[in-house]
């Protein structure tokens, strides 16, 4: 890793599928690290660091508790690749096992060492009552220790995964695109450019934050919106955030009159006092297309 890195680290077994997925569109971009009590969850990318907790042969569903004490025990390798890292992402379930335990000391160190931290969590089935109560146990610590923590639901993401004939459990292509697009609006240079220190205003805003992602006709902006509210997020209401990262990609043929309609789609709901941080780039393989990414926080 260079110093100023992004890092992506996939915790748990859901964790390290979503990230290596979500890996394969940005390998260019960031570093993989895929963190795991089962050797199986480490070979699901061969561009990955890895790190495999706990004694051999433990296996994978463990208690929280171990999965945290057993991160810990690797705390040396870990700083060693946080204090190189600018933004960490991290993708973990939050049913109980590795990615409740040890994706809650993986963040406070990634934010201790400095970084930016954005959790991706996916939240229980509805009929998973215990799994659900981990849930509810794990997520205010992990949410204290990250500056914006994303919840998806795996009901809604399971039902739009089928509907779509995609994986729930390698994001559906939800989870994939939701983790490229922040990837790629802060290593990309743009025509209205943002950067690492936009996206830290951003986040760094009392209350809860999250990611809308949408792709579609650069001419259809309140279409755009909608999908973008399609997502499968746990249903937060927006109207009051604070402050809005917007950041829209397109081909070459759209123009700034284009990027204008959709900034204005997707801001015109917000509150007056919102602050809006907006930035474009031009990505040659959108033909007719583009792609929005907005990040509110203060919620």
């Amino acid at each position: 890793m260079q110093d100023g890195a992004l890092l992506l680290v996939g915790v748990g077994g859901l964790g390290c599928r979503w990230a290596s997925h979500a890996h394969l569109d940005v390998e260019d971009d960031c570093d993989l690290l895929l963190v795991d009590s089962d050797p199986l969850s480490l070979d699901l990318s061969e561009s990955a660091s890895t790190v495999c907790l706990g004694p051999e042969g433990s296996g994978g569903a463990i208690l929280p508790e171990l999965g945290h004490d057993w991160a810990k025990a690797h705390a040396s390798i870990f700083a060693d690749m946080f204090d190189r890292a600018e933004l960490v992402l991290i993708a973990a379930g939050l049913g109980g096992g590795v990615g409740s335990g040890a994706s809650t000391w993986l963040a406070e160190q990634a934010r201790s060492s400095g970084a930016l931290v954005v959790t991706v969590v996916g939240l229980p089935f509805e009929d998973q009552v215990a799994r659900m109560r981990w849930a509810r146990l794990s997520r205010p610590r992990l949410e204290a220790a990250s500056h914006a923590t994303i919840g998806i639901s795996l009901s809604a993401l399971a039902l739009r995964a089928e509907k779509r004939g995609a994986e729930w459990e390698s994001g559906g292509g939800w989870v994939p695109s939701l983790i490229r697009a922040l990837v790629q609006t802060q290593a990309r240079k743009g025509v209205i450019n943002l950067d690492l220190m936009d996206l830290r205003t951003v986040l760094t805003q009392a209350g809860r934050s999250t990611v809308l992602v949408a792709q579609g006709d650069c001419y259809d902006p309140r279409r755009l919106f909608q999908k973008a509210f399609d997502a499968p997020l746990e249903r937060i209401d927006l109207v009051n955030a604070a402050t809005c990262l917007l950041h829209i990609e397109g081909g070459d043929q759209v123009t700034l009159g284009d990027f204008d309609r959709i900034a204005d789609a997707f801001t015109r709901g917000l509150s007056d006092n919102c602050h809006v941080i907006y930035g474009a780039s031009i990505v040659h393989e959108l033909e007719g297309e583009v792609r929005v990414i907005a990040v509110l926080a203060g919620l």
